[in-house]
C-alpha cells in the first residue's frame, strides 16, 4: 500500500544521545531492521533505513561510526561500500547475506573491501562482538 504524497508525514530528524557511537542499520526487510534495532539500542545510537540510497547522507549527515548492511551481494553493491569509503575512508562496514557458491569471486571482492561479512544464519552474539571491536578505540 502507497501513502499518497500530500497525507506522508516528514521524517523526524533522528537525534544522536551524546557520547554513544553511532551504527547506521540498512536492510530492506523493516523488521530485521526493527530487530537489530532493539539488540543494539542500549549501546549505540542506531540509525536504521530501509532505502539503500539514504545510506551515503546517513553516513555523512550522522557521522556513522559504522554500517551494517543485509543486502544480496551484487556489483552495484560493491559500488555503493566504494561511494561510502569515498564519504568515510575508515568506515567500518559489516555485511550480512546469504552465502552463495556461485558467487565466490564477488564474495572475495566484497570481503576486500569491508570490515566483516557474516553469513545468514549467523550468530548475533557474534555480529555484537565483532561491532564492539571495531568501534572499541584502540590504546
Amino acid at each position: 500500500m502507497t501513502i499518497p504524497a500530500q497525507i506522508r508525514k516528514p521524517v523526524p530528524e533522528t537525534e544522536v544521545e551524546g557520547g554513544k557511537k553511532t551504527i547506521l542499520i540498512y536492510s530492506p526487510d523493516l523488521n530485521f531492521c526493527f530487530s537489530l534495532s532493539m539488540l543494539f539500542q542500549d549501546r549505540y545510537n542506531v540509525i536504521t533505513t530501509t532505502s539503500i540510497g539514504s545510506v551515503d547522507k546517513f553516513v555523512a549527515d550522522y557521522s556513522a561510526d559504522l554500517v551494517l548492511i543485509d543486502a544480496v551481494p551484487s556489483d552495484k553493491l560493491l559500488e555503493r561500500i566504494d561511494l561510502l569509503k569515498q564519504i568515510k575512508q575508515d568506515l567500518p562496514m559489516i555485511l550480512l547475506y546469504v552465502y552463495n557458491a556461485r558467487d565466490v569471486e564477488l564474495d572475495k571482492a566484497i570481503r576486500a573491501h569491508v570490515s566483516a561479512v557474516f553469513y545468514k544464519p549467523f550468530e548475533v552474539s557474534a555480529v555484537s562482538q565483532r561491532i564492539q571491536d571495531l568501534l572499541t578505540p584502540r590504546p
